[in-house]
């Protein structure tokens, strides 16, 4: 008796090549030596370097649509009006609302803002670790949580802070001397919106003299001019890196509307100086032990949010 006959088998799809973006180097056809990206270039020499277009814009949408969502639960806990999720409109709205109603509130909210998983998942994704690891770094850690920077002219918090003083990052966590910030923002930044200024090459002098004030160890400023400083504007996927040495400030002379950008520090474990010194970290957490709120939960407010 014959073999039953085999059915044709079916091939393999070819899968298509990828469109996310490289950053390794490539390689020179005639030498076969690698070609440094420009962009790590200007981030040795400059001390920073805007990459561009490498964020998915999707993800920024993502967290600015749950932005939005934390500040609306608010409000309507409040019995204040609402608006739905259309933009950047409808956040600057949520967000100016809420601050004129209750600036704890308000404060409270962003604070919860900073902690989004989307917000936590942009920025230790595959993308921005291989940023840094083009950058040199190994084993790369990060020190602190993801900082939000809001700035808008109708979203001044009374004796807050309006824009981050002229400073380094590094001595704010005294870790690995290569350290990168990389620094995004969820909507466009023009010279206008108050943009990142920075010092081009200040990171080549090191640690520049500094006092330490409420929000930051901020730069004498005998040590630096107003002209020093170039604005840097970036668009909706762009990332702008540099160095913890790398002197920087908000820009906000002859700025207005809003921008709600986002930084996070991170750090190389095989630096030798910060291996030496047992990779220390200037920031510390603490935890408060005591119950924040007395006979809170109840059992059946337990019961009540586990069967939602």
């Amino acid at each position: 008796m014959s073999a039953p006959e085999q059915a044709p088998r079916a091939s393999l799809p070819v899968p298509a090549p990828s469109c996310a973006p490289s950053f390794d180097s490539p390689v020179e056809p005639s030498s076969g030596t690698p070609v440094e990206p420009s962009w790590r270039i200007e981030y040795r020499e400059r001390g920073y370097a805007v990459i561009r277009d490498v964020l998915p814009v999707a993800r920024l949408d993502r967290v600015a649509a749950e932005m939005h969502e934390v500040y609306t639960q608010q409000l309507r806990r409040l019995g204040l009006p609402v608006t739905t999720w259309r933009g950047q409109a409808s956040l600057l709205a949520a967000m100016a609302s809420l601050l004129e109603a209750d600036v704890e509130v308000y404060l409270a909210a962003t604070r919860h803002a900073a902690r989004l998983a989307s917000l936590q998942q942009l920025v230790v994704g595959d993308v921005v670790l291989d940023i840094a690891r083009t950058l040199g770094m190994s084993a790369v850690t990060v020190p602190t949580a993801p900082v939000l920077h809001v700035m808008g002219e109708c979203l001044k918090v009374p004796g807050g802070y309006h824009g981050v003083a002229t400073h380094q990052d590094w001595p704010v966590v005294q870790g690995a001397l290569d350290a990168v910030t990389m620094w995004f923002s969820l909507f466009e930044v023009t010279p206008t919106t108050y943009p990142l200024a920075v010092i081009p090459s200040s990171h080549r002098r090191g640690r520049w003299p500094s006092r330490i004030t409420e929000h930051t160890s901020e730069i004498d400023p005998a040590a630096y001019t107003e002209a020093d400083f170039v604005p840097v504007p970036v668009a909706r996927g762009d990332l702008l890196v540099f160095t913890g040495f790398t002197v920087h400030r908000t820009a906000v002379e002859g700025c207005a509307g809003l921008r709600i950008a986002a930084s996070m520090r991170y750090e190389n474990s095989a630096e030798p100086t910060f291996v030496r010194r047992l990779w220390p970290c200037a920031y510390q957490r603490s935890v408060r032990r005591e119950v924040l709120f007395p006979d809170f939960p109840s059992q059946d407010e337990v019961i009540r949010a586990l069967d939602t």
